[in-house]
């Protein structure tokens, strides 16, 4: 088989396998059916509870429902057309039964005792993990509560910014005692997920599957899967006890916290420390195989799952008598659009982080740029795609050029390569040998072809990611694709890249001795990219289909313009003389060199990317 054929399977190969071991790591895969170490919080709430009341908050973009028990974040839907499936808003807070019991739970839930041992010198100001808030203000934009007893004097404001996808939320605690109290705030954001949503398709990670994340205010993110939480785990030193997490529970990351947040492809739940009278401490939690309703489901019930938890986690203050602790926050609850996130929170607290680019960020920020350029320009996302192809295969083109033109010299000596083949059929060792001599004669390098193309594999990882993870792709509708973020409902584009991948192998001179190589050579890649494009993204699909003819288009042209060159010079023929191998040998020598000139006399295009290396 061809080897540099032969490279491009290989690499294909590892390329294959890097992407399932991603996948499987992301879904979950080969993670333990032990149980963590999970000793349960405690949940204590009034033996009798009040009676629920509920706020809304509306804004052009959104609409937010919160609760009385514990003044959690029960729904906010997304009401912008574009995140509208047949006029349903698109619901981003996914906790599991919203106005039940659990309001542990659910978005925004601010517990006021830690969970240490008491301090016998300053007790809890709240005694109950949970209160039920009174309501005393819904005005459409604003919710206020209120809790009071004995001991402290709770008020907590909920409001929209005026920006979009964001809620400001403060909350002040007072002692009413008359002895210096204790309290601990803690805020949490969650997401829940089932094992069948998280599952993916094929070749493709489902825009689902979550992770945990802590921002620093400097320095890389930790962004953490449930992988990462396997009982194994929970012996190392971030899940150590510390005064905010006694039990060894959550992950604690270091540094100074920008941001903590829940998120997957295309949304995210981020709260933001506004303001404290300490540094908040970012904590971490999946909570594997979890059933909201028994905690006990079988890991392999697909209606079984996990609950992701962030937490901003501020130290335990002491408050004496009258006097007043404040702490607010900001809620992110929404996609990750880039422009969006530029400006949320003042610009200030990294939340455009929150879109994960990968390995290749670097480069994919630059894909990011040009791709919203264009669109600014031409309001078509479909259209953009295919224009930062176009202009991402040109501006590689210098680096595709020596592989085409090694298969362009490949395909001239073709007539050798079958001759030689059919006189060492039997000697595969000679076979080689002799290969190689015909190779380094006519300046073949298979390899060369394959070489430079890794510097480009940065550039096509990069755009994979962007428009694996681009929400601005959402919902968009292109062609006959009702969604550019969803795979292709018809599967007409899988087949349609099939087919032009074949084109591309009938291009590629096969130099195989085995037939049967040759014809696995010819329909394995298109086959194999037909099966990967199934699942995957319609946006994606704009993008390997445009590029793989831009491929085939480069090449042609590149063939037609080095014949059209050389028919213009004497004829279409130049002459090439090659030097014997042994000038000094006998008569046999002089017959095999001869030969050997004959042959490269009408192998005009080898002669024109060879010229300047041959006597002419």
């Amino acid at each position: 088989m061809e080897k540099g054929g032969s490279l491009r399977f290989i690499l294909l190969g590892i390329a294959g396998v890097f992407i399932f071991m991603a996948m499987n790591k992301l879904n979950g895969g080969g993670g333990s059916t032990e149980r963590q170490p999970l000793g349960g919080e405690s949940h204590l709430v009034a033996a009798e509870r009040a009676s629920e009341q509920f706020c809304d908050i509306w804004s052009s973009a959104f609409h937010a429902r919160l609760r009385s028990h514990g003044g959690t974040l029960t729904k906010f839907e997304l009401t912008t057309a574009k995140y509208m499936r047949k006029g349903v808003p698109f619901d981003v807070s996914t906790t599991p039964d919203p106005e039940g019991e659990h309001e542990f739970r659910q978005q925004l839930f601010t517990r006021l005792r830690g969970d240490g041992a008491d301090d016998p010198k300053a007790p809890w100001n709240v005694e109950l993990d949970s209160v039920d808030f009174t309501l005393d203000r819904s005005d459409g934009k604003s919710c206020a509560f209120s809790y009071k007893d004995a001991k402290v004097e709770l008020t907590r404001v909920v409001s929209a910014t005026g920006k979009p996808y964001e809620l400001e939320v403060d909350t002040t605690v007072k002692n009413l005692a008359t002895a210096p109290m204790r309290h601990e705030v803690s805020v949490d954001t969650v997401a829940w997920r089932t094992s069948k949503e998280v599952q993916g398709k094929m070749f493709r990670v489902s825009p689902f599957v979550t992770h945990v994340e802590c921002m620093p205010q400097t320095g890389k993110p930790v962004r953490l899967l449930p992988s990462d939480f396997e009982p194994k785990d929970f012996k190392e030193d971030p899940f150590s006890p510390s005064e905010l997490n006694p039990r060894g529970e959550w992950y604690r990351a270091p540094g100074a916290t920008a941001f903590a947040a829940v998120t997957n492809a295309y949304f995210a739940s981020a709260i933001v420390p506004l303001a404290g009278d300490a540094p908040a401490t970012c904590l971490l939690q999946v909570e594997q195989r979890w059933d909201y309703r028994r905690y006990t489901k079988p890991a392999d019930d697909p209606n079984s799952g996990a609950m992701y938890r962030a937490r901003l986690a501020y130290p335990p203050k002491v408050l004496g008598t009258n006097e007043t602790a404040s702490y607010k926050v900001l809620a992110y609850v929404g996609p990750k659009e880039r422009d969006v996130l530029a400006q949320a929170a003042t610009g200030q607290h990294r939340l455009q982080d929150l879109i994960d680019l990968g390995f290749f960020a670097i480069v994919a920020k630059v894909l990011v740029g040009f791709l919203l350029k264009v669109h600014s320009v031409i309001p078509n996302w479909g259209v953009a795609i295919i224009i930062l192809t176009v202009t991402a295969r040109t501006l590689l083109f210098p680096l595709s050029l020596p592989g085409i033109q090694n298969m362009v010299r490949m395909r001239e000596i073709k007539p050798e390569m079958d001759a030689m083949n059919a006189k060492f059929k039997d000697d595969p060792q000679q076979r080689g040998l002799a290969q190689m001599e015909l190779w380094r004669k006519h300046n073949v390098n298979p390899f060369k072809g394959c070489i430079p193309q890794l510097a480009s594999m940065p550039v096509w990882f990069a755009l994979y990611t962007t428009l694996q993870t681009a929400v601005e792709l959402y919902n968009i509708p292109f062609l006959w694709f009702p969604d550019l973020s969803q795979s292709d409902p018809l599967f007409i584009l899988p087949f349609i890249i099939g087919g032009t991948y074949f084109v591309q192998q009938r291009m590629m001179p096969m130099q195989g001795g085995d037939p049967a190589q040759q014809k696995m050579m010819m329909y394995m890649m298109p086959v194999m990219f037909t099966v990967f494009m199934l699942f995957l993204p319609a946006g994606l699909g704009v993008y390997m289909f445009t590029n793989s003819v831009l491929a085939i288009t480069q090449q042609t042209l590149v063939e037609r313009y080095a014949k059209r060159t050389l028919g213009s010079r004497k004829g279409g023929d130049i002459e090439v003389k090659i030097k014997p191998s042994n000038p000094g040998g006998g008569k046999q020598d002089k017959k095999n060199a001869k030969r050997e000139a004959g042959t490269r006399d009408v192998s005009g295009t080898t002669a024109l990317l060879d010229e300047g290396k041959h006597e002419q």
